[in-house]
C-alpha cells in the first residue's frame, strides 16, 4: 500500500511537471537585421571561339573572258579581243570543280542547300546569337547585384577568320 502511494505521488509529480512552479511568461522581442551573405560567384566559361567557314557560291553561267588591255591607254578594249584562259563554253561551275580538285588532290564533295534553307540557317544563327547575348546580360546583371563595388564583365564572343585560303 505504501508503495502504491509513493508511485501515485511520483506519477502526479511527473505529469504535472513544473506547472506547479509557475513563472510569469517572458516577453519575446523579435528583431530583424540584414545579414550580409557572401555569394560565391562561379567562374565564367571561356569565351566562344568560332572559326569562320569559307563559302563558295557557284553558278552554271558561262565564263565571260576579260577584254584585253590596250597597251597605250592601259584600259580594257574588247575590240582587241578577250583573254583566252578557258575553253569556249566553260562555266564557273567547271572552274570551281577544277580548282577544288587541284587543291584537294582530285577529291570533291558537295554540300548543297536551297536559298530558302540557307535563309533559315542564317535566321537560326541569329537567334542563337541573340539568345547567348541575352543570357550574358542576365549573368552580368546578377553578378552586379551580388558583387559589391565591382563591375562584372560580360562573356566575349570571338570569331577567327581563316586567311589561309586564297580561293
Amino acid at each position: 500500500m505504501r508503495l502504491k502511494q509513493i508511485v501515485s505521488v511520483l506519477a502526479l509529480l511527473t505529469i504535472s511537471g513544473c506547472s506547479l512552479l509557475q513563472q510569469a511568461p517572458r516577453e519575446v522581442e523579435i528583431v530583424t537585421k540584414p545579414v550580409k551573405i557572401d555569394i560565391v560567384q562561379p567562374t565564367l566559361p571561356r569565351s566562344i571561339d568560332l572559326k569562320e567557314p569559307k563559302w563558295y557560291v557557284v553558278s552554271d553561267a558561262k565564263i565571260i573572258e576579260n577584254c584585253l588591255k590596250n597597251p597605250e591607254t592601259k584600259k580594257p578594249d574588247c575590240k582587241l579581243g578577250r583573254e583566252d584562259l578557258y575553253p569556249e563554253g566553260h562555266t564557273y561551275l567547271d572552274k570551281f570543280i577544277e580548282d577544288i580538285k587541284k587543291k584537294h588532290g582530285g577529291d570533291i564533295v558537295f554540300y548543297a542547300m536551297t536559298v530558302a534553307d540557307y535563309e533559315l540557317m542564317s535566321y537560326n544563327t541569329q537567334e542563337i546569337k541573340r539568345y547567348i547575348n541575352q543570357l550574358g546580360e542576365v549573368i552580368v546583371y546578377y553578378r552586379n547585384v551580388t558583387i559589391n563595388d565591382e563591375e562584372a564583365g560580360a562573356v566575349e564572343i570571338k570569331v577567327e577568320k581563316q586567311d589561309g585560303d586564297k580561293n
